[in-house]
């Protein structure tokens, strides 16, 4: 199976031009998700022009003609201005956040971002699964979304379930997000498990790939029903959906 290697689509800004917002399967989704499926499939028969062979954009493609088949036509909307919806309740979210933090002096919001084994040879590591951006790249995506949300992002990578256990620690007061990919530990460690379960902020389990169409050994994750929330497939655009996500996740209770 393959992941998405997404080209990013950024949902702040100072008013990017909606309209020269390259066809990403991100785009697609955006449109499936506001009901405008035939734009979505229009993205998606872009997609499919320049990356034929790409078995789960047909299907993606399929599937959203099969409900356009039994459902009543949307009211049309031109392609600019539904993403300029998007920009605009993006920018509406992230300056509410931004006025908030001048008025009542809080500190900026903290999210921790740990990476597990093998992720930092992202870029040469079966790029045709995991993309090809290196970690370093992903991580700059990562605090400029940060930023762009008025928040700040660390990153972390090892290799070693103990290093990465202790990370999580300095998350139980010093964060108030934590997004992990806990790569092949997602699926055998009980330790990085008990680790997360000290902690009372949001947990966002990030993967690159699509774990439930993988092998059987990686569709079962150590970690799912300890997360807040999963965000899987999506390649690295996975790490930003995640950021943003976070915004208005409150601490557990």
């Amino acid at each position: 199976m393959t992941d998405d290697k997404l080209k990013g689509v950024s949902m702040g800004g100072d008013g990017d031009d909606a309209a020269e917002l390259t066809p990403t399967a991100t785009l697609a989704r955006l449109y499936e998700e506001q009901g405008f499926f035939d734009k979505a499939a229009s993205v998606y028969k872009k997609l499919l022009v320049m990356e034929p062979d790409r078995a789960d954009l047909k299907e993606k493609l399929e599937d959203i003609e099969k409900r356009l088949a039994v459902i009543s036509p949307q009211p049309e909307k031109s392609e600019t201005s539904t993403m300029l919806d998007h920009l605009t309740g993006w920018q509406k979210t992230i300056g509410e956040r931004k006025k908030m933090l001048d008025q009542e002096g809080e500190k900026r919001r903290r999210i921790l971002v740990i990476h597990g084994p093998n992720l930092g040879m992202l870029g040469r590591r079966e790029p045709s699964v995991y993309g090809t951006l290196t970690l370093e790249e992903i991580n700059e995506e990562i605090k400029k979304t940060a930023e762009e949300c008025g928040m700040s992002a660390d990153t972390f990578q090892s290799n070693h379930e103990g290093e990465m256990i202790e990370k999580i620690y300095e998350a139980i007061d010093g964060y108030d997000v934590l997004i992990i990919n806990a790569a092949a530990y997602t699926h055998t460690s009980v330790a990085i498990r008990d680790a997360l379960l000290m902690l009372d902020i949001p947990i966002i389990e990030v993967h690159l790939s699509n774990i439930y169409r993988r092998e059987p050994f990686r569709q079962k994750s150590m970690i799912a029903d300890v997360a807040t929330a999963q965000v899987v497939g999506f390649g690295k655009d996975g790490y930003t959906m995640a950021v943003r996500g976070s915004v208005n996740m409150s601490r557990r209770t």
